[in-house]
């Protein structure tokens, strides 16, 4: 599996959205988008203590992943947010890492986020 950035954006925006601080947001909710891919994404933003999240894995020996719940942005995942909100920042922010040809990292999304919103305001 590998991380997709746009379902991480959509994880982190359904979180911000929730009526409630400890609404949830399922992996199985995701029409169109693969349960598994959007489980591991979810996996991978709370391993970077970006959200919370209940995640079951299987115990029958396929390595999946039974359910996947985010609960709750954490700080970390709201400065990861404030870089992927605004659709022409995330977009600047994506283009900056393609046309440099280096994968993108939480901590460096951040960063450029930070400087491209900064060019913005000056």
């Amino acid at each position: 599996m590998t991380r997709n950035w746009e379902i991480i954006r959509d994880i982190l925006l359904r979180l911000e959205s929730a009526n409630t601080p400890n609404a949830y947001v399922n992996a199985k909710c995701f029409d169109g988008l693969p349960e598994q891919e959007v489980a591991y994404n979810m996996r991978l933003l709370h391993d970077a203590g970006c959200i919370e999240a209940k995640i079951m894995n299987s115990s029958s020996g396929d390595g999946k992943i039974n359910a996947a719940l985010a609960i709750r942005l954490k700080n970390t995942g709201h400065d990861l947010l404030d870089t992927m909100r605004n659709e022409s920042v995330w977009h600047k922010v994506k283009e900056k890492f393609t046309s440099s040809g280096i994968d993108m990292t939480i901590d460096l999304a951040v960063s450029v986020g930070k400087k491209i919103v900064e060019a913005m305001l000056s």
